[in-house]
């Protein structure tokens, strides 16, 4: 392996036309996003909150999404924090 870039030619070209719109051209559909899921529980930092059920990332408390922060995961819609265990 090299540190250096690889330069292509200037008179190369690519497999895509100029006229196809990128990254799908009409009607050609893309690939579903996977979903995240869980191997553990979600359990609340403060020890009175809920705990979620297994397999979810689901917030325990509001049944909103949940977001991962370094391991600490936060409700978009309510109060609630905790971590994956």
């Amino acid at each position: 392996m090299t540190s250096q870039l690889i330069q292509n030619a200037a008179d190369a070209t690519t497999d895509r036309t100029d006229t196809e719109r990128f990254p799908y051209e009409g009607d050609r559909s893309g690939y579903s996003l996977p979903t995240a899921t869980a191997r553990g529980v979600l359990r609340p930092t403060d020890t009175s909150e809920a705990i979620g059920a297994a397999g979810s990332l689901d917030c325990p408390a509001c049944d909103s999404e949940t977001t991962n922060g370094a391991g600490l995961f936060a409700c978009t819609d309510c109060s609630w924090e905790g971590t994956l265990r």
